[in-house]
């Protein structure tokens, strides 16, 4: 027999108007849902709810007067509590859940039972209220930046190979995104009509910061006249440097792969795993002989395991080569050359004991067949190449770090990565231009000369500074006395910008993302303001999941799913129906129609003739 299901908990509620509006006169039951409504709560758990509506006898044409207790708990029509909506968008936005996590959540914490799509609606849902809430609260927002003496707008957009662009628009002083919104591609037009809303709705900022595209210094001069225009330095110092380093890497990766000294590195490292550890101690044979001096202890490790273990050692070693960037990324860290330079160092610690290591065979095979590979890159057909190709790396590698060290960006031995903001202290304009000149005029006289070896990468930094050089100074802004420093990147939306695909990687597991930011909602990175505390405070009055569903009930559910069925709309205007684009047999299944077309088209053309 099955275990029978308790009748869920019913809920009358009534609405609390007394009288109505227009004549006064007590209202009357208009009509009563007498099987309920189920409703799903957090707060209250699975309830059936009741719902009394009033009318007034004299005026018929007007709505009935509803509940606002029950409307304050759930939207009209829906399933699912505000609580719900709230606590499936924090999760999933703030706290970067996967669904089925949030799933597991809602039924072991608080009995709830909702399917993992619906957990997918509901959290595209979370995305359009917090886009009305965001709207209406623009009145606020703006209060608190006048306090803090007004907002640095930083434009960028970011997109994969196939998708759309989405454009997004923050101020750095307070961490808040502005608006966010999807654009075909990064054209002037496009760009211009965005900041247009932005000046309707945040005002003229007091500095605009961006990257190199031609399209935003355009956009932003146009909308913003007058206002201070920066580029991001360090898109400025990684454009120059991925100018004059590119064609040298791409050289570089090309003889390392006809080498194959890496499979052969990795397959060392395979066959001789099993003497990699020591199985009294459990720590690496590198580990246990590392600074130590000649004696019986070493002595001691000299054995046929341990020569294995140390090739095992010397090759991951190389092949952990990545290691030696500070995180800026290409070009500032360049791996080929790293690796390159990780070959000769043990290259030419095992050519100073190979007089020792006698013939091919023995003990010391596995230090012979380590250097034997090593060889191809060092002393093989393709060193000489190899050189050539480092020596040049290494000769334009100096300028960019000449340039680099002037511009001071990501500074040698920084902590910051890829968020690294410029120099830490704020910079002296006059200064910094002439730093700036010197090195201008210093690489100019090296460009004019035809026969000198850097004369290539002296003019590609010359040319990039005199084509931004009204772009990079001033940063330090007076405003009614008080100093404001603009950031001279613009990696704080870059940084959004990693989250926002990180957060797309762990919720589906694509490397790719073309299909994740073509399906996103336009409004995802406003969602990224629940990480700021100030903008909480001041919108909901927390980040507590209660009190962003307090707000979001004050909401119109209407708007809410007008907004919902506009993004639906426009995904569907751009791109095909998933279940379509892997029919493999849609051409002969659309062949009726299109014969058709093609006649009655052709038959009306014939007719205008």
């Amino acid at each position: 027999m099955g275990t029978d299901v308790p009748p869920l908990p019913r809920f009358t509620f009534s609405w609390e108007q007394e009288v109505c509006e227009k004549c006064a006169e007590p209202l009357l039951v208009r009509r009563t849902e007498r099987r309920g409504r189920e409703i799903k709560s957090i707060a209250y758990g699975e309830f059936l709810a009741v719902e009394r509506q009033g009318y007034c006898l004299q005026h018929p044409e007007l709505p009935p007067v509803r509940s606002q207790e029950l409307r304050r708990i759930v939207a009209p029509g829906s399933e699912y509590a505000y609580d719900v909506l709230a606590r499936i968008g924090v999760a999933r936005f703030l706290e970067c859940r996967q669904i089925t996590e949030i799933q597991m959540e809602l039924s072991r914490f608080h009995g709830l039972d909702i399917p993992p799509s619906t957990i997918g609606y509901l959290a595209r849902k979370f995305i359009a209220y917090f886009q009305i809430v965001h709207r209406q609260s623009i009145g606020v927002l703006r209060a608190d930046m006048k306090i803090r003496g007004g907002y640095i707008l930083h434009v960028d957009g970011t997109c994969e190979e196939g998708s759309g662009v989405m454009l997004v628009c923050m101020d750095s002083l307070s961490g808040q995104v502005l608006e966010s919104r999807k654009i075909g591609s990064e054209n002037t037009e496009e760009i211009t009509s965005v900041l247009e809303d932005v000046r309707r709705d945040w005002g003229p900022p007091l500095a605009n910061v961006h990257d190199l595209r031609n399209s935003l210094i355009t956009a932003v001069a146009g909308v913003f006249k007058g206002i201070p225009q920066f580029i991001c330095h360090y898109h400025l110092a990684a454009d120059v440097g991925k100018d004059i380093l590119s064609g040298h890497v791409d050289r570089l990766r090309r003889h390392f792969r006809q080498t194959r000294v890496r499979p052969k590195l990795r397959q060392i490292v395979r066959s001789l795993k099993d003497f990699a550890v020591l199985p009294e101690s459990g720590e690496h044979i590198v580990s246990s002989v590392l600074d130590q001096r000649p004696g019986p202890v070493l002595q001691e490790h000299c054995t046929p395991e341990a020569a294995k273990g140390l090739v095992h050692g010397l090759a991951s070693w190389i092949l952990a080569f990545s290691n030696d960037g500070e995180g800026y990324g290409f070009p500032f860290d360049m791996p080929y050359l790293n690796l390159y330079e990780r070959i000769l160092e043990v290259h030419r610690m095992l050519s100073q004991g190979a007089k020792d290591m006698g013939g091919k065979q023995g003990p010391l095979r596995p230090i012979s067949r380590l250097k034997e590979t090593l060889d191809v890159v060092v002393t093989g057909e393709h060193a000489d190449q190899l050189r050539e190709i480092v020596t040049d790396t290494r000769r334009d590698r100096r300028i960019f770090e000449r340039f680099r060290a002037a511009l001071r960006i990501c500074p040698k031995g920084g902590k910051e990565r890829r968020n690294d903001q410029g120099a830490p202290r704020t910079l002296n304009a006059k200064r910094h231009k002439e730093l700036l000149q010197k090195l201008r005029a210093s690489l100019a006289r090296q460009a004019r000369q035809p026969n000198h070896p850097a004369a290539v990468a002296s003019k590609i930094v010359v040319q990039h500074l005199d084509k931004y050089w009204d772009l990079l100074f001033g940063h330090a802004l007076k405003i009614r006395g008080r100093k404001i420093v603009a950031p001279r990147t613009n990696n704080v939306e870059e940084g959004l910008f990693r989250i926002v695909k990180r957060q797309c990687r762990r919720l589906h597991g694509r490397g790719r993302l073309s299909r994740d930011i073509d399906s996103m909602p336009p409004a995802t990175p406003l969602v990224l303001n629940l990480r700021n505390a100030s903008y909480c405070q001041t919108v909901y009055g927390g980040t507590e999941p209660e009190k962003i569903a307090e707000v979001f009930s004050s909401v119109a559910s209407k708007a809410a799913t007008d907004l919902l069925g506009s993004w639906r709309q426009e995904k569907l205007s751009v791109s095909l129906p998933d279940k379509l684009g892997a029919d493999k047999n849609l051409p002969r299944r659309v062949k009726t129609f299109t014969r058709l077309l093609i006649n009655e088209l052709g038959k009306r053309k014939k007719g205008k003739k």
